[in-house]
């Protein structure tokens, strides 16, 4: 999704007009894929090895909400990211209806 988004936001430098529908596709997609992999289990719930797996794999990350052992809670990392991404795609709309 780095590449991509480097990619999308060189061709909005170099060719704005194109460059920013493409960069807003992929900054759609990254967060649809954020999504998924995290805040869909965040509402909807993890199996318990999802559960554990990710709890696992983000344990020594720092956290506004503690870990749970019954609800997949994203670290501070992916909190930052995903409100990022969302700021992105509104400053990308915000433009392409001002232009």
């Amino acid at each position: 999704m780095l590449a991509l988004f480097t990619a999308g936001a060189l061709l909005y430098l170099l060719h704005p007009r194109a460059g920013r529908w493409v960069l807003l596709a992929v900054l759609l997609l990254w967060l649809t894929v954020q999504f998924f992999c995290h805040w869909y289990y965040t509402l909807f719930g993890a199996s318990p090895r999802k559960l554990e797996g990710y709890n696992r794999c983000f344990a020594g990350t720092l956290r506004l909400i503690p870990q749970s052992d019954t609800r997949l809670i994203p670290d501070l990392y992916h909190i930052v990211l995903h409100a990022l991404i969302l700021l992105d795609i509104l400053m990308l709309t915000a433009c392409a209806l001002c232009a």
